[in-house]
């Protein structure tokens, strides 16, 4: 990524230099594919996140990344809605009470008018309350 990022700015630097329309369109071209790139780079590392997330601890924090990164974008609750269904995190007896709560909380988080300002804090909130410190 550090490589792609550097190769923008070389780009921008060039492309604050060109005198000719066809030197700042080849300028353009090659910052428009670097951003492909990068792109391409954050979803892998969203990709391995979701993959990695199997604890309930760490999908809320990945729940809480995703708004923050991509604001009020409804495939975000897609996302959620599918990995409750498809693969709903074990909890250890103790924790297992909270499942609901926590469900609930996020359920009606969504109806939230600004869910994307709100529900990161009560998130955050919510993990602290009711699973344990080791596994935040």
């Amino acid at each position: 990524m550090h490589k792609t990022v550097t190769g923008i700015l070389e780009e921008i630097e060039q492309w604050r230099e060109n005198s000719s329309t066809d030197d700042t369109l080849t300028s353009l071209t090659s910052i428009e594919t670097f951003i492909a790139e990068i792109r391409e780079m954050n979803h892998a590392i969203l990709r391995e996140e979701e993959d990695a997330a199997t604890e309930f601890s760490s999908i809320l924090k990945l729940l809480i990344k995703k708004m923050s990164m991509t604001g009020n974008n409804p495939l975000i609750r897609q996302w959620w809605y599918d990995v409750m269904t498809s693969q709903p995190p074990l909890l250890s007896k103790n924790e297992e009470k909270y499942r609901d709560e926590i469900l609930d909380r996020v359920e009606e988080g969504w109806l939230e008018e600004d869910w994307t300002r709100t529900m990161p804090h009560m998130l955050n909130e919510l993990l602290q309350k009711t699973l344990p410190p080791q596994e935040i």
